[in-house]
């Protein structure tokens, strides 16, 4: 088996950084799509109090060669505006498989 692709995925609390993150990287080099889900809700401990507020969760498919560059753009784009950076590897895609 060939798992030569990853997701990268983050949430934001903007609906139009979602929107923006995937535009910026829909059909790039390094990925083949993004997926936006939302809003979903995030409940957190910050400064021991309890919050709870609407975001928005980007999936990024992506080359496992190319996510080193996708990580860099969005961390250096929008790093203040993205919360739970994570690069799941080993993603399978079924298409076309018989």
């Amino acid at each position: 088996m060939d798992y030569a692709h990853v997701v990268v995925t983050f949430t934001t609390d903007s609906k139009k950084l979602a929107d923006t993150m995937a535009a910026e990287v829909a059909g790039t080099e390094q990925t083949c799509c993004a997926h936006i889900e939302g809003p979903i809700r995030r409940v957190h401990r910050w400064h021991g109090h309890k919050h709870a507020t609407e975001q928005w969760r980007v999936e990024i498919e992506a080359t496992a060669d190319g996510s080193d560059a996708l990580v860099e753009h969005i961390t250096s784009h929008h790093g203040d505006e993205v919360h739970d950076l994570v690069v799941t590897d080993n993603v399978h895609h079924l298409v076309g498989e018989g």
